[in-house]
């Protein structure tokens, strides 16, 4: 009597898809405080700087760490300032802590700073619909010149 052995494979399993983070859940790209970034910064999620950067960024959250620094102009929807910048931001909210240290202009929707943080340049709010500030303007004269 002759015994067989026969060989069982099984095919693999496919491969799952790799969930992909949230915005709300993702880990910021950090620049370490060991890296100097000579050049344009551009990303669609949050960025942390610890080191330094000669360039421009636009990016959706923005960290200046304290130790951090960058030399440019920044473009972002939400800004916090701990470290040092030598440039402009435009920013819906602006935040610069107590060890902040700007040295140019800020347009903003929101600002805060708190007691201790330095700004060495101009503040200016910016207007969702400047049309609609002209017109809440032209009201308040009219109803200045209908009161007097």
């Amino acid at each position: 009597m002759t015994t067989s052995t026969a060989m069982v494979t099984t095919a693999p399993e496919p491969l799952k898809p790799v969930k992909t983070l949230s915005r709300a859940t993702a880990v910021p790209s950090i620049i370490s405080s060991e890296t100097t970034i000579r050049g344009d910064l551009q990303s669609d999620g949050d960025v942390q700087i610890e080191g330094r950067i000669y360039g421009d960024l636009n990016v959706t959250k923005l960290t200046i760490a304290e130790g951090g620094m960058v030399s440019g102009n920044i473009t972002a929807k939400n800004v916090r300032i701990c470290g040092a910048l030598n440039g402009s931001v435009r920013s819906e909210m602006v935040t610069l802590t107590a060890t902040a240290r700007v040295v140019g202009d800020i347009h903003h929707e929101l600002l805060a700073i708190e007691t201790g943080g330095q700004l060495e340049g101009m503040s200016r709010r910016l207007v969702p619909n400047p049309q609609a500030q002209v017109m809440q303007a032209e009201e308040y004269r009219a109803h200045e010149h209908s009161e007097g």
